[in-house]
């Protein structure tokens, strides 16, 4: 099943992109950005496992989904 610690990573993504996009990322990678870092980060959390894969793209999708609505909403 999908490990709960897999949501840590989520907040840690968004710095990650938004840090990354101040030093002068092109937004428009963000999203590529925060997949990768997403999976990555479940690797590191979860292991090799086959779920692995399958959680990181989910906390990288939440990550920059999250991000952007609350852009939306608040700007």
């Amino acid at each position: 099943g999908i490990s709960p610690n897999f949501l840590i990573i989520v907040p840690v993504i968004i710095g990650l992109v938004e840090a990354i996009k101040r030093i002068g990322l092109d937004t428009r990678y963000a999203p590529i950005i925060s997949i990768l870092l997403g999976v990555s980060g479940a690797y590191y959390i979860v292991g090799s496992e086959p779920m692995m894969l399958l959680q990181g793209i989910i906390a990288g999708l939440i990550a920059s989904g999250l991000w952007s609505g609350v852009k939306t909403t608040f700007a």
